[in-house]
């Protein structure tokens, strides 16, 4: 399979908006379409790879019998797809052809135009497309590589609602917030913090914490207290916690 076939082929693949956390400049190709073509999933990963992409496969506790983890999605940079797709091209030894059924051989549908995605009404938490995104709702995203643990941390350790589920994401109302947990094959964990609540009683709330098992860390070269807590200047306190995957969370008092 060569190059241009698997341009061709991803092109002609409607991308799907929302399903995973990606930066904006990516598209996230369905890979269903791809493997109904017949498609060689080890050239286009290749493909993809070399491009600054990667695959997005079935979290590892739904692997196979052989560890096998099949592929979800490809997240492809923007810019290497074909502007306004293609006809997906036959991948070579696919018994699909010219006008055979099957998602792989379905013709391309336009991208949603940015102002339709923000077209809603104010009063649907979404933003209209002339107001920017000032009165659109925030959805927070964290990656796990392990959903039964992170489901469980969130859930019952932190004590938030849980307003979904599904294979590949949870999502649960963090005090009017959507916090999205995705589950990727190795998360990529940032040396920051990355989701942070603000309290107003931090002691308080550490003590009740960790009586549902939450740890707090400590720093070197970091002056914190007995629970974890470090008094910066001007009297806001700040303490930090990990989720299973090791993501930095925390905890603020403001002073």
């Amino acid at each position: 399979m060569d190059e241009s076939q698997i341009v061709a082929l991803l092109s002609g693949i409607e991308p799907s908006e929302g399903e995973i956390p990606k930066p904006p400049f990516m598209a996230a190709i369905p890979a269903g379409p791809v493997l109904d073509a017949g498609a060689d999933i080890d050239a286009v990963d290749a493909w993809v790879k070399a491009r600054g992409g990667w695959t997005h496969r079935t979290p590892a506790h739904l692997a196979g019998p052989d560890g096998e983890r099949a592929p979800l999605f490809f997240i492809v940079p923007k810019g290497h797809l074909q502007a306004g797709g293609a006809a997906p091209a036959r991948a070579a030894g696919s018994a699909a052809g010219p006008g055979a059924g099957g998602r792989g051989g379905a013709p391309s549908r336009p991208l949603t135009p940015l102002g339709a995605m923000l077209g809603a009404t104010p009063a649907t938490g979404a933003a209209t497309a002339a107001g920017g995104l000032a009165s659109a709702s925030l959805v927070a995203f964290v990656a796990t590589a392990d959903m039964p643990a992170a489901r469980a941390f969130y859930g019952h350790a932190l004590g938030l609602k849980l307003t979904g589920q599904s294979p590949v994401a949870c999502t649960f109302d963090a005090g009017g917030t959507t916090l999205r947990v995705a589950a990727v094959g190795e998360p990529v964990i940032a040396p920051y913090t990355v989701l942070g609540w603000t309290v107003s009683d931090i002691a308080v709330t550490i003590d009740d914490l960790t009586e549902r098992g939450v740890d707090f860390a400590t720093f070197d070269g970091v002056a914190q207290d007995e629970r974890g807590i470090w008094n910066a200047p001007g009297g806001t306190r700040v303490a930090w916690f990990k989720d299973p995957d090791g993501n930095t969370l925390s905890l603020t008092q403001y002073g």
